[in-house]
């Protein structure tokens, strides 16, 4: 039996907070996965699709100063982090 933190990892973002440009490491196996900007009222910001695990770039330049929460979903699992954007 495998668990979902052992099979799919969402790493912090760095830097953070962010100014422009932010960096999340993820790992899965799926597929194909999702990882989703959203704000602090639920509303998603932006999606990119993963099509393996890496580094993804999040481009935070066109958003307000703020908390943000940054979702991996993948094989059905999802885990959550957060990150400050600050100009």
């Amino acid at each position: 039996m495998t668990f979902a933190d052992e099979v799919n990892k969402l790493g912090q973002n760095y830097p953070n907070p962010a100014k422009e440009k932010t960096y999340v490491n993820v790992e899965f196996s799926s597929p194909e996965a999702t990882l989703k900007l959203s704000n602090i009222l639920g509303e998603t910001i932006q999606v990119l699709k993963l099509p393996h695990s890496g580094t993804f770039v999040l481009d935070v330049t066109d958003i307000p100063e703020g908390v943000y929460f940054y979702t991996l979903n993948a094989d059905g699992h999802k885990a959550t982090k957060r990150l400050t954007v600050k100009k």
